[in-house]
Parts: structure tokens; C-alpha cells; sequence
């Protein structure tokens, strides 16, 4: 058989062409990702898509098409970056959660210069004043010239000592304290805040939003007796939904001033049961003054007789968790008149996390301040921030801490409160900004995205993703990249050139082969056969056949010999 190089060459030539056009089939498309990543694409695919034709789920031709220039980088354009990143200043500048309410807490003010100069410390949204508006029985100078005319903020006051016929005033002028707090409160510069009054108005409950502002008078001349002052506590705080509560009074009870009056009576609670107790069993925050100081408590689990909560003490005391059944106490009665001194055993409790009073030479003697707290702390309703600021001083803040609402502190770190919301934050952020991880924001596809199938999709393919913890079980399927391509299609080229080779090779050996056989016959020349004499046979071709020749003599081939044949049946024709 002969072998034509003209037949070959053509050949060769089909099969380099057909492998630099070759495309990759399934399974080398497949070798780029892990066994798992498939096995679950296929089976969601499955799931999601029975009975649709199979190239309805696969066709993303279109979205694989709209990608960008090969020059384009994340770093050149942002929006290709598969995994959106948000910063905080995004994050901060982004409308979310409750509306922050910034209260400021000032008591013992007097109308003196630095109780304005306190307003000026910061910006808040509403002023709470713990009692004893002025010293000199002046009932009406502190609204008129500390409290501003075309105030944007609200107002909330309770009644103190120095306001009533104790601090030397008559029951007119005490009376017109009581009338100008109501007035105040009632007025329409304390526009969204919801207040109830109790007949007399020496108590009060006011609404915010979420926070619950409840205003007491306990032993203050003239107001109403105790135990109706707690039972409009507990009328007010039993059932209150409010993620935020306070409770607020002039005094305070024997464990929780700092000893310039020595007195060992509770002026709030009296013998009876602890107001302060039922504030902490409701989870509400207790502010007072009187003592002419500033004094915050740990977390306490009990009051009557202090206990420190066990789950107080994070962070040095700069962040407090309270729930119902543990909750803190801050005095602050450094507003403006006249810082008293410290003494006794009271300004040594155990239970005090941090507090200052006039200080040895009166070094704090001017130190005057106000506490500002802003609760909803960038929109997390489950958290607060404090600070107390303070006049003439190189600090100017001299406490701050942060409040959590925790009731499960047992289980629950403070600090996954923060990372509950701030996920739930990104959420919304990028519904907002119709951002979609592994998706562009003009709604074109990265070149290195392939669409995501989850499992309860039962929309057409589009890329999904998600930062969260909670998010849906989905697999990414990521296209192969220009190089994984090339790589391929010269592994391809390589095999066939290899392939050919060896086809001319083994051509050229039996081509070979056959010229090698040829030039063998062509040396020994045709075929020939040796015929012995007739006479020896005693030929007479008359009457006589002579015997059959021998076999290791003769062939059995049929010869020619002058135009006679010798077959197989040893006769001649």
C-alpha cells in the first residue's frame, strides 16, 4: 500500500486548524473550580430550574458581554469591584435607626454667668434642670434670662427645695416656680414632647419618641405626699414600652450624695419602699441633685442597700450595660452655684465609679458643668453616650461613657450590639443605593462575574451576595480568565502538533519499509523454477505419464513451461 505525502499534508493541516478553534469543553471549564463549588451549583440549578431548557439557565451571554475594557481596573473604576466596600463616613452620613435625642442635664444652676456659659458647652435637644432655678427667690428670672426666648429646644424641670416656701420663699413665690415649669413644659417651643401632669404639677411624665422622662418632687414642701409620688411613678413606669427610661428628682436617698450634709435619711424613698429600686427593676436611668457635685455610681443591682451589678466594670467603667433589674445613679449638681466639698464616709463609697467635688485648695471650685447625653446613639436605640463637660478646666470632659441596653448580658457582649446594627445598617444603606454585591452600579456585569443561584431563587439568574452571617446559602460560579483560556488552546495546539508528528513519522517508517522490500526482490529477480530432464523419467509422451515429481524438488505453484502448465494435481495440461 502506498503511503502519498500529497494525502498527508492536507490532513495535517484540518487538524491544526481545528484545535486553535477549539473551545473549551465542559469538563476543562470545570477544572478551574473546586468539586463542592459545583456539585452545589448543579444541584441548586437542579432544584431551581426543573423542566426549563438548560440553556435558559446558563445563558448569561449577554451580562458576560457588557463588560468592560480589558485597561479598566477596581482601582480605575470603583463600581467593578465585586464586593462593595462602605466606609464609615458613609455609613455615618446615612439616615438610619431612631432619631438621636441629645439631652442636657444641669442641676443647682442659680442665674448666675456660668449657668448660660453651660448652655454653650454643646448643642442638645432637650434641657432637663433637677431643681433649685434660683437662690434669691426670683421665680421667674431664670426663664426669662437663662432659658432663651426662641429656644428650638425642649424644656423639663422639676420643683427643688430653694424653689418652695423652704428656701425662704412665700407660697406666692413658691407657687409661681411650680406655674412657670408647667408653662414652660406645656408651651409650644417644646414641640413632639407628650407630658402628663399630676393635679398639682409637681409631677410629670413626658414622651419623646422612645424615651420616657418622669420628673418627681419627694419631700419637697408643699407637693404631694410620697407614697402618691410613687404611685404615679409606678403608674407612669409599670407598663411603659419605651426603649429608654428616666427617672429624675431633686434628692437623694443616704447612700448616694457625697457627705457635705451629714444626713442618714433617705429624702426620696423615706422607710418605706425604694424608689430607686423600682426605677432599677423598670430599667430606667435615676438622675438627681442636690449635692452640689457630680458623682456617677457603677451599675448597681440593688440601691436600698448598694450592690454592684456583676456585670458592671467593662471597660474601666466606660461602658455600662443596664436591663431591668440593674441600672445606674448620676448626681449632678454642679450647674452653676457654688461647688460644695466632699466629706465623711459617703465620699469614699465603694459603689461610686467617678466623681469630683471642690477639691483640696479649691481647685474645682469654678469646674462648673452640665451632663450630656445623646441617646438613639447614631440610630441604635439600644445604645447612649454620655459626657460631662465642664467649664474652665484644660479637659473639658471629665466623664464620658457609654450605655448599653443589654438584658442578656450573661450571653450577649456588649459589642455584638454595635455589630447587630451596624449590619442591619449596611443593609439598608445599599438598598437605598440599589448596591448589590458582585453586581456594577449602572447594572452591568463585571467581566470576573458569573451569576449566583441560591436556594429559594426562584427568580432568572442575576448576581447576588451578601455580607451577613444570616444571608441565604448560594454558591459563586467565577468565569475563567483570558489566560486560563490561552493556556488551553495552546495545551490543544501543542497535543495536535505532537499528534502529527507522530502520524509522519510512522509514515515515513513504513514508506521505508516498503522501499527496503522492493530493492530485495529486484536483487534475486523473478521467480523461477527448476524442471528436470524428461528422458530421465523415460518419457514416452505416447503411452507413459512419468511419476510425480518430488515435493522438496518442485513447488506447488503452477509454472509456466513452453505453454504447458504443472498444477496442484500434479498433471500436465
Amino acid at each position: 500500500m502506498k503511503f502519498n505525502l500529497r494525502y498527508l499534508l492536507p490532513l495535517l493541516s484540518c487538524i491544526v486548524l481545528q484545535s486553535t478553534a477549539q473551545v473549551p469543553d465542559s469538563n476543562q471549564y470545570n477544572q478551574n473550580f473546586p468539586q463542592s463549588t459545583l456539585e452545589t451549583s448543579a444541584q441548586l440549578g437542579r432544584n431551581q430550574v426543573q423542566g426549563q431548557d438548560q440553556e435558559q439557565i446558563v445563558d448569561t451571554s449577554q451580562e458576560v458581554n457588557n463588560t468592560p475594557e480589558i485597561n479598566e481596573t477596581p482601582e480605575s473604576n470603583p463600581s467593578l469591584s465585586s464586593q462593595v466596600e462602605i466606609t464609615d463616613e458613609q455609613l455615618d452620613s446615612f439616615p438610619f435607626g431612631d432619631s438621636e435625642y441629645r439631652l442636657a442635664v444641669v442641676g443647682d444652676s442659680g442665674i448666675e454667668e456660668e449657668t448660660k456659659e453651660i448652655m454653650y458647652l454643646s448643642e442638645f435637644d432637650g434641657l432637663l434642670h433637677l431643681g433649685d432655678y434660683d437662690y434669691r427667690c426670683l421665680p421667674d428670672d431664670y426663664f426669662t434670662k437663662i432659658l432663651d426666648a426662641n429656644r428650638t429646644y425642649q424644656f423639663m424641670g422639676v420643683v427643688g427645695n430653694h424653689d418652695t416656701t423652704e428656701g425662704e420663699c412665700t407660697e406666692e413665690v413658691a407657687q409661681r416656680y411650680v406655674d412657670n415649669i408647667y408653662n414652660e413644659m406645656m408651651s409650644k417651643k417644646n414641640k413632639g414632647l407628650k407630658c402628663v401632669f399630676s393635679p398639682s404639677k409637681f409631677m410629670w411624665s413626658c414622651v419623646q419618641d422612645n424615651i420616657r422622662i418622669i420628673g418627681l418632687t419627694p419631700d419637697i414642701r408643699g407637693a404631694d405626699k410620697r407614697d402618691e409620688q410613687l404611685a404615679f411613678l409606678k403608674k407612669h413606669l409599670k407598663d411603659a414600652t419605651e426603649d429608654w427610661k428616666i427617672c429624675s428628682w431633686h434628692y437623694y436617698d443616704k447612700y448616694y450624695h457625697t457627705g457635705r450634709y451629714q444626713s442618714p435619711y433617705n429624702l426620696v424613698s423615706g422607710e418605706g419602699e425604694s424608689f430607686y429600686d423600682y426605677c432599677k427593676m423598670n430599667g430606667a436611668i435615676i438622675l438627681s441633685a442636690h449635692d452640689h457635685v457630680y458623682a456617677r455610681t457603677h451599675v448597681m443591682s440593688q440601691f436600698s442597700e448598694p450592690v454592684i451589678d456583676k456585670y458592671d466594670g467593662a471597660q474601666d467603667g466606660r461602658v455600662t450595660q443596664i436591663r431591668h433589674g440593674a441600672t445606674l445613679n448620676i448626681l449632678n449638681g454642679v450647674g452653676g452655684f457654688y461647688i460644695y466639698i466632699e466629706q465623711g464616709e459617703q465620699m469614699n463609697y465603694a459603689h461610686w465609679q467617678k466623681k469630683y467635688a471642690r477639691g483640696k485648695n479649691e481647685v474645682n471650685k469654678d469646674k462648673f458643668g452640665g451632663l450630656f447625653c445623646t441617646f438613639n446613639y447614631k440610630g441604635n436605640n439600644k445604645k447612649a453616650y454620655c459626657e460631662l463637660l465642664r467649664l474652665n478646666s484644660p479637659d473639658k470632659v471629665f466623664d464620658s461613657f457609654y450605655i448599653y441596653r443589654n438584658e442578656d448580658p450573661e450571653s450577649v457582649h456588649y459589642s455584638e450590639i454595635d455589630t447587630a446594627f451596624k449590619e442591619e445598617k449596611i443593609k439598608a444603606y445599599k438598598i437605598a443605593n440599589n448596591i448589590v454585591d458582585g453586581e456594577l452600579n449602572n447594572n452591568t456585569t463585571n467581566a470576573n462575574t458569573i451569576p449566583t443561584i441560591t436556594e429559594d431563587d426562584t427568580t432568572p439568574l442575576q448576581p447576588v451576595s451578601s455580607n451577613f452571617t444570616n444571608s441565604n446559602i448560594q454558591t459563586e460560579i467565577k468565569e475563567p480568565d483570558n489566560k486560563s483560556l490561552l493556556t488551553s488552546s495552546a495545551f490543544l495546539l501543542t497535543g495536535s502538533i505532537v499528534a502529527s508528528l507522530s502520524v509522519i513519522g510512522g509514515a515515513i517508517l513504513l514508506y521505508k519499509r516498503k522501499a527496503r522490500v522492493n530493492d530485495y526482490y529486484e536483487d534475486i529477480g523473478p521467480l523461477t523454477v527448476t524442471v528436470p530432464n524428461k528422458s530421465a523419467y523415460g518419457y514416452n509422451p505416447d503411452n507413459y505419464l512419468p511419476p510425480p515429481p518430488d515435493p522438496d524438488q518442485f513447488g506447488t505453484l503452477p509454472v509456466n513451461y513452453n505453454n504447458q502448465y504443472f498444477d496442484s494435481h500434479n498433471k500436465y495440461n
